[in-house]
């Protein structure tokens, strides 16, 4: 559990030094680079909103082998 509270932070430190080599490699400017990273830090934001009350009633491990599987899914609706 402890990993998973590490990670919000730790994506976050790895994203923001691309981001010079993400606006050349993809041809596009600053600040829409920049819009991804707001928009990570909304999607992390808005999951904590939701998982601590279903953490709070249910208890922090089933909600978590529930959420596990739907993982994949934004991914595979990006491509």
């Amino acid at each position: 559990m402890a990993l998973l509270t590490a990670l919000g932070p730790l994506a976050i430190d790895m994203y923001l030094p691309a981001f010079p080599s993400m606006a050349s490699s993809l041809d596009t400017s600053m600040g829409s680079i920049e819009r991804t990273l707001a928009s990570y830090l909304f999607g992390l934001a808005g999951a904590q909103l939701i998982y601590g009350p279903v953490a709070d009633r249910y208890g922090r491990k089933n909600p978590f082998f529930l959420a596990w599987p739907c993982l994949p899914l934004p991914r595979s609706a990006a491509r």
